[in-house]
């Protein structure tokens, strides 16, 4: 049995995207040294190191690291074909606004739930932020 969870939030990127959700509790960087140009996580301490971040909807705190994440992800997604399908945030920070929009992949954050509790890895998101006017919609399907 699926359950469907629907939350809102504030648009920061324009964009709809759907994928596997891959939640990282720590911060990530998009810089190439942090997450590799084929996206691979190369993080130390962090858990999802070695997982892969093609195509998902990538959910993590914010940012950590310099403005180079935000190149890195814009590599990733229009260079390399390798990065996330779009990307929620507790605070999407600056410098991965500026790499979503160039990248053409929504960016969504203060929801009405955390999202690192919300949203587990493996559940399949839809992303729906059209207008920075009104709320963006994230679908959380969780199979059970």
């Amino acid at each position: 049995m699926e359950k469907k969870t629907v939350l809102k939030g504030k648009t920061k990127a324009k964009g709809r995207a759907e994928g596997e959700a891959l939640v990282s509790e720590m911060p990530l960087s998009w810089a190439p040294c942090s997450i590799l140009n084929d996206g691979t996580i190369k993080m130390v301490g962090n858990p999802l190191s070695g997982q892969n971040v093609k195509g998902k909807i990538v959910v993590y705190p914010t940012v950590t690291g310099s403005t180079s994440g935000a190149f890195g992800l814009l590599f990733k997604v229009r260079g390399s074909k390798k990065g996330p399908a779009g990307i929620i945030c507790q605070a999407v920070h600056g410098i991965d606004v500026g790499g979503a929009v160039a990248s053409q992949i929504p960016a969504v954050d203060s929801l009405n739930a955390d999202p690192l509790k919300a949203i587990k890895s493996g559940d399949w998101v839809t992303i729906q932020a059209d207008d920075f006017r009104k709320p963006a919609i994230v679908t959380v399907t969780r199979k059970g």
